[in-house]
């Protein structure tokens, strides 16, 4: 019997550095490891480095060699630039200056034949940037499937037009197909009400639900949320968390420490993240910490190149016992973290939100200090681990100064058998071990309609 072949439609892939990638990189893996042939549509690598300056070269390097990688071009600016001269068609390589005054003579009239076409945001009816990204990946999974037939078709949002995309070509080619949301589309995940989002908006969501072998959240506050706001299918609601990965654990586990401490944050920086009042804490309380101790951060400042410099502006000045290393390539860090005696992780959002570093932090074995509101998904998480080592805390200055306090006599007095322990408990949440829930939804799909045949 043949392989059974997945197309997976993910607009943000290496080398793309968006919040979602390495959980999409762990699903074609265990994909692969499965047994399934993994054909993946994303975006161009034009778009990335050009349009949002969002690029890690080295993330390349992880994509397993037997996966195939077709990129469909994409460009917020309408029409995808043409560099090549053969992309361009006879007339525009020939004559460029005709063709551009063509175009702005009959402007009007090719924007309305670029909306019969699908090539323009006016095409669609959902509110969504990347709706012009549909058609071409719908055109491009016929080649893919002459090429190999298609068992399921699988997307992850963000952009939610990939998972109208996979509607699409599930009903252009008779196959099913499944969703993964990695962020809600109805919901506003950092108040947990309904998004503000129009009529057709939510209809076209209802439509692709009703449609969909099933649809996967990363936690139970979400799956919980859909299954209330569409109750005849919330059957199809299931949880796969994001998990850790293995690599990104030091084989050591680091010890007490009576001497200075390193707390360390790590991740891509956003203003969302409670910098203000973690750093209002830090100089309050610095001078009752073992003398020599640091606040270092790691990562890449916000998912854009635009976004480093307001950013940096809320850093602390001076001698402030503050350090910012920089972006850390995923192969290193593991060895960012072998270093740190306490973890921060800073969050901002309700109980939809349980960021990625939050397993990966966990699974380390280190005290961890975890700012969010009460109610955070993060904190849920620990909580609902009664993780030894975890403090949460709200995101205000008088607290955060107190959990400080209470983290750093954590790394100076935890031996080594409780940090153990933490980690043997985290290990059913090793990232390719919790995939594994999504490749069973996906091939049960599979074996049903190998079944029915």
């Amino acid at each position: 019997m043949s392989r059974p072949h997945l197309l997976y439609l993910a607009f943000f892939y290496p080398p793309s550095r968006s919040s979602g990638v390495y959980r999409a990189l762990a699903t074609v893996r265990a994909f692969g490891q499965a047994g399934w042939d993994v054909t993946v549509l994303t975006a161009d690598e034009r778009f990335f480095q050009d349009e949002i300056g969002s690029v890690d070269r080295s993330l390349l390097e992880l994509i397993p060699d037997d996966v195939r990688v077709d990129r469909v071009p994409f460009s917020f600016r309408g029409q995808v630039p043409l560099t090549d001269l053969k992309d361009m068609g006879w007339f525009r390589g020939n004559f460029p200056v005709l063709w551009a005054g063509f175009r702005k003579r009959f402007r009007a009239a090719l924007v309305a034949v670029d909306v019969l076409r699908g090539r323009s945001a006016l095409s669609y009816s959902m509110d969504d940037r990347y709706v012009t990204w549909i058609d071409p990946v719908v055109a491009h999974a016929k080649v893919v499937h002459s090429r190999q037939p298609i068992d399921h078709i699988l997307a992850t949002g963000n952009p939610f037009s990939a998972f109208e995309a996979a509607r699409v070509i599930s009903a252009i080619h008779d196959r099913p197909f499944t969703i993964d949301y990695r962020d809600p589309w109805a919901f506003d995940m950092r108040t947990t009400a309904l998004a503000n989002l129009s009529a057709p908006t939510f209809a076209a969501e209802e439509r692709i639900v009703e449609e969909a072998h099933a649809c996967i959240q990363v936690n139970d506050a979400i799956a919980e949320a859909y299954a209330d706001l569409y109750p005849q299918h919330a059957d199809k609601q299931h949880v796969v968390i994001n998990g850790y990965d293995q690599e990104s654990i030091p084989d050591a586990v680091r010890g007490p420490n009576q001497g200075p401490h390193i707390f360390g944050m790590l991740g891509t920086v956003t203003d969302l993240w409670p910098l203000g009042p973690l750093f209002e804490a830090w100089h309050h309380i610095r001078d009752r910490l073992p003398e020599g101790s640091v606040l270092r951060l790691g990562g890449h400042l916000g998912y854009f190149a635009w976004s480093a410099e307001p950013l940096m502006a809320m850093f602390p000045e001076g001698d402030a016992g503050f350090e910012y290393v920089g972006p850390v390539p995923k192969e290193r860090v593991a060895e960012f973290y072998e270093d740190l005696d306490v973890v921060i992780v800073a969050l901002f959002g309700g109980p939809m939100l349980t960021a990625g570093k939050v397993l990966e932090v966990a699974a380390l074995g280190v005290p961890v200090l975890c700012i969010q509101a009460k109610e955070g998904g993060g904190r849920r998480f620990y909580d609902s681990l009664s993780h030894p080592l975890a403090i949460g805390v709200d995101p205000n200055p008088e607290a955060i100064s107190e959990a400080l306090l209470q983290v750093a006599e954590l790394a100076a007095d935890t031996g080594i058998e409780e940090r153990l322990k933490v980690r043997r408990t985290m290990e059913p949440y090793e990232r390719l071990t919790a995939m594994q829930k999504m490749v069973d939804i996906i091939s049960s799909a599979q074996r049903e309609g190998i079944a029915s045949a």
